[in-house]
């Protein structure tokens, strides 16, 4: 079998009795923070390393995993970053520049202690619009000026970033390469093999209460341990398909709810 590994791409950390406070279109993808632990646990005890996405490209076979969050909410630091640490685990935040240090996201000085820990920081655009709606002027504004952002604010690199909102615009690729991206984190479900496009990067998304077996087959490759994520995925594609962006939101919070209510597919 070709090596792989599994980019993992996390969001919210709420615990159960403060759900109702998050959008209908995030909930699926809050976890509790022992839910959240209980997943760490099965990654820190995986023979695999866990590697900040940069590192991705450089690693010839598939014997690691990525840990990847996007948005920068304030439980990155809360509850993500402290578990990390304990673990020895090392991940990858993506975070919009323009919401740091506004309530509910992380602050300048907690992204500098992060980075200081070992942890890489990424940009998820400089105000999380739609990207399919922007030309090319458009893009790059979102992602240069991200990026000068970060970098100034940080005093570090930064070539990692990923797709905000689902919705890849074909000329976005051409606009990261310029900018001297290396990598970019999609929201398409699947494995990453060695040699595979670094700017396409494939992750797997971690919803609300998904069943820590089902996470460590995962980690570990296994064979068949995506097919039903898979089989929800086609779904879900077909009805963006059928629906366009407008038609496919202002279902998408039903329509997911209904999918991973619990964390299992219905």
């Amino acid at each position: 079998m070709r090596p792989r590994a599994a980019v993992f791409a996390f969001h919210d950390v709420v615990p159960a009795d403060r759900l109702a406070e998050v959008p209908a279109t995030h909930r699926p993808y809050a976890i509790d923070p022992r839910d959240f632990r209980a997943l760490l646990l099965a990654a820190a005890d995986s023979p695999r390393r866990s590697l900040p996405v940069g590192r991705v490209p450089g690693e010839l076979g598939g014997g690691f995993f990525g840990l990847t969050f996007d948005d920068g909410s304030a439980s990155d630091y809360e509850h993500a970053f402290p578990a990390l640490v304990e673990l020895g685990l090392r991940a990858t935040f993506f975070v919009v520049p323009t919401r740091v240090d506004t309530a509910g996201h992380v602050t300048w000085a907690q992204l500098r202690e992060m980075t200081a820990a070992g942890m890489e920081i990424g940009s998820h655009s400089m105000t999380h619009p739609f990207l399919d709606a922007l030309d090319e002027a458009g893009l790059r504004r979102e992602f240069g000026d991200s990026k000068a952002m970060l970098e100034d604010r940080l005093g570090a690199p930064v070539a990692v970033a990923s797709l905000p909102r689902g919705w890849e615009p074909p000329a976005l690729t051409p606009v990261l390469t310029e900018l001297g991206y290396r990598v970019f984190c999609t929201s398409r479900l699947g494995w990453w093999h060695p040699g595979d496009p670094p700017l396409s990067m494939p992750r797997i998304g971690v919803r609300r209460a998904m069943p820590v077996e089902e996470f460590a087959a995962i980690v570990e490759a296994q064979r068949g341990a995506l097919w039903r994520m898979q089989t929800i995925e086609a779904a879900k594609n077909a009805a963006k398909a059928c629906l366009g962006r407008r038609g496919w939101n202002r279902v998408r919070a039903p329509l997911l709810e209904l999918f991973y209510r619990d964390g299992d597919p219905r």
